[in-house]
């Protein structure tokens, strides 16, 4: 893992899409894993500003919450439309979603899974850093699921919306599993956001475990690990 601090979040965001751009300018039909929340959100604003060079660029969605519909303004997929495909004018077919209906789950699963193993490796890979160590909604758990899944989702990762917690069962997500990322070809890695220290402190231990999925990015062999000193 290449770790770079960055001052503030701004520059942090800058860096981000410069190494983004450069890999776009290689290869103008990579396949983006696209992740959401308030890590990747200044790094997409900086993208938007030579969003031409993207008009090849592949999409596909890391994760998505489950009991709120897609039309939810909290969805990942309004976000997405919002700060991504909207900016840089990503094609509706250039667009690999999904939706985490209840009826749909295991479907859902099987088909972006195929799609991964048809069309993957990811090309690049954006991750933020959950508190308790989580990448995507892979949770901190006594294994880790390699697959694309439904992941039952930690309190810690909900908290910040209580309606993903009103429905019948457990709140759960839709999320590109362990092997899909481990097997990306280049990672982008977001260390930024208020109550992160001890997430960031594990990690930096370089101890590989399951109760921190995000130490599993020591592994990997192209890994950009940008952290925000002014949120750590």
């Amino acid at each position: 893992m290449k770790i770079t601090y960055l001052e503030n979040y701004a520059t942090l965001s800058e860096k981000a899409a410069q190494l983004i751009g450069s890999e776009v300018r290689k290869n103008p039909e990579l396949l983006f894993c696209a992740a959401t929340g308030g890590s990747p959100t200044g790094m997409y604003s900086e993208m938007a500003k030579e969003k031409s060079i993207y008009a090849n660029m592949r999409v596909i969605k890391m994760d998505e919450w489950g009991i709120i519909p897609l039309s939810h303004p909290d969805s990942c997929e309004s976000y997405l439309k919002k700060h991504l495909l909207e900016p840089l004018d990503i094609a509706e077919e250039q667009y690999i979603s999904f939706d985490t209906a209840p009826e749909l789950v295991e479907s859902e699963c099987q088909r972006i899974g195929q799609f991964i193993k048809e069309n993957g490796p990811l090309d690049i890979c954006i991750l933020g850093l959950g508190k308790n160590g989580h990448i995507a909604f892979n949770e901190p758990a006594e294994v880790l699921n390699p697959d694309f899944h439904k992941a039952v989702l930690a309190e810690s990762t909900i908290a910040h919306d209580p309606t993903l917690s009103q429905g019948s069962e457990p709140a759960y997500g839709l999320c590109v599993g362990m092997e899909g990322i481990m097997q990306s070809k280049k990672i982008i890695f977001l260390v930024t956001g208020k109550g992160k220290q001890d997430a960031v402190k594990r990690i930096m231990e370089k101890k590989i475990g399951t109760d921190c999925p995000a130490s599993f990015l020591w592994m990997h062999p192209n890994v950009e690990c940008l952290v925000d000193l002014s949120a750590v």
